[in-house]
């Protein structure tokens, strides 16, 4: 069973339940623009006809997104060595422009663009377990010696997910692997303090898991707990997954934001660092799963409104799975979503 059927399968089951932020939860990085358009970018940027990777690059530099999230480095242990590829490929076999071309991405256009890499992504839980395995600080020199670096990344974006099942199987992995994500966290960061580090959880995983205070593996603390810090959070912000598994299927997404996520969240600022927690929380939409422009921009506006006696701040960000679903309308997109988010 595919990512897909398994959630929509899982749904009917009765599954329930800042650019970078303008200033950091750190309060320390530049501003990249008033609000983050981000789209996940998949396995598009591996090919390897020049003529077509020039096209795609000229494509998502000409737009509005300003957040990009490659997706997805996977980890593998072999004879008691770390394999790392992106989408079953190895860096060195993309074509030689390759960096230059993300060069170019990321500062040849009107609006300079962070580009990030996700690890992880549906079936790759083996991805953690090799990060464990290897130990993170060995995995995150070997991750920075062999793409960050050579790509000229700005930081990567975490997106554990489970092999197969329901919820639960969300929440196992969670708290199976859960110190091991507060660690690469916590240790990405020590060594790269102005890179992005981003999750991207389901809406159930974001509400229980984060939010509230449940103990991960070997720690009795969440995972925003583990990775707090005196000046904030490591965690720069989480993409949370509104759509398949993450659908919320009582109520409005606008209602789940002010009870599950904004609401509580802004009650321990100082358990867990997060200023502004509607800057923090970005929703995540796939155009496919019935959730065009128009749905997006309500519902940003809702969001807003319901939590606007929160001192929450709001809204800054919102993220799309993936390229493929608004290449044709790449450009109505991005200016659709810079119209909707505040300025």
């Amino acid at each position: 069973m595919n990512r897909r059927e398994f959630l929509l399968s899982s749904l009917a089951a009765g599954l329930a339940a800042n650019s970078v932020r303008g200033m950091s939860q750190r309060g320390s990085r530049s501003v990249l623009d008033s609000s983050r358009r981000i789209l996940y970018v998949m396995a598009d940027l591996t090919e390897t006809n020049p003529a077509r990777q020039r096209t795609l690059v000229d494509t998502l530099g000409s737009s509005g997104f300003n957040v990009l999230i490659l997706s997805f480095i996977e980890a593998s242990m072999a004879g008691g060595k770390l394999s790392l590829l992106y989408n079953d490929n190895a860096i060195q076999s993309f074509a030689p422009q390759f960096p230059a071309l993300l060069a170019q991405l990321r500062s040849g256009f009107a609006a300079r663009k962070r580009i990030q890499i996700s690890i992880g992504g549906w079936g790759h839980t083996a991805t953690f377990a090799a990060i464990r395995g290897v130990g993170v600080p060995a995995f995150v020199r070997q991750l920075t010696e062999e793409i960050i670096a050579p790509l000229g990344l700005d930081g990567i974006d975490i997106d554990l997910e489970p092999q197969h099942g329901g919820l639960e199987n969300w929440m196992g992995v969670h708290r199976d692997y859960g110190k091991t994500i507060v660690d690469l966290t916590n240790e990405y960061k020590r060594v790269h303090p102005t890179h992005l580090v981003t999750h991207a959880p389901i809406s159930p995983v974001a509400a229980e898991m984060y939010v509230k205070a449940v103990s991960v593996e070997g720690r009795k603390i969440s995972l925003l707990e583990g990775t707090r810090t005196p000046q904030g959070n490591n965690v720069d912000w989480l993409n949370v997954q509104f759509y398949e598994g993450g659908v919320v299927v009582e109520g409005t997404i606008a209602d789940y934001y002010r009870t599950q996520l904004a609401g509580p969240l802004s009650a321990k600022l100082d358990s867990f660092g997060i200023a502004q927690p509607l800057h923090f929380l970005t929703p995540t939409f796939e155009p496919q799963a019935k959730q065009p422009l128009k749905f997006c921009q309500q519902t940003i506006a809702a969001i807003n409104q319901s939590c606007e006696d929160l001192q929450a701040g709001k809204l800054n960000g919102v993220a799309l799975w993936d390229y493929l679903q608004v290449a044709p309308d790449i450009d109505d997109w991005s200016r659709g979503l810079e119209e909707a988010l505040p300025g």
